[in-house]
């Protein structure tokens, strides 16, 4: 009866294992980190208390993340003020 119990737990172990297909570890880690600095731009925002929860209620809405919904808006108004759009292909 303990060795069905244990063919269980290895089978279940065996299954989580399967649902990660996105690489874990120190090296993927750092592998990651490489190529977010090298692609992407850091911003960091400092918002009166509750707009955080209100611009993420209105991501949310519309199905975009909180930075998506974020860079729409950035790209709109700077669209809107300079008439170019700010990243390359707007």
């Amino acid at each position: 009866m303990g060795n069905t119990e244990e063919n269980k737990q290895e089978q279940a172990a065996e299954e989580e294992k399967k649902k990660w297909t996105v690489p874990r570890g120190p090296a993927a880690t750092k592998a990651k980190n490489e190529y977010t600095r090298k692609h992407y731009d850091r911003a960091e925002m400092i918002l009166p208390k509750g707009a955080k929860a209100k611009i993420e209620v209105a991501a949310k809405k519309q199905g975009m993340s909180r930075n998506e919904y974020i860079l729409a808006a950035v790209k709109e108004a700077y669209q809107r003020d300079t008439g170019e759009g700010l990243l390359d292909g707007d």
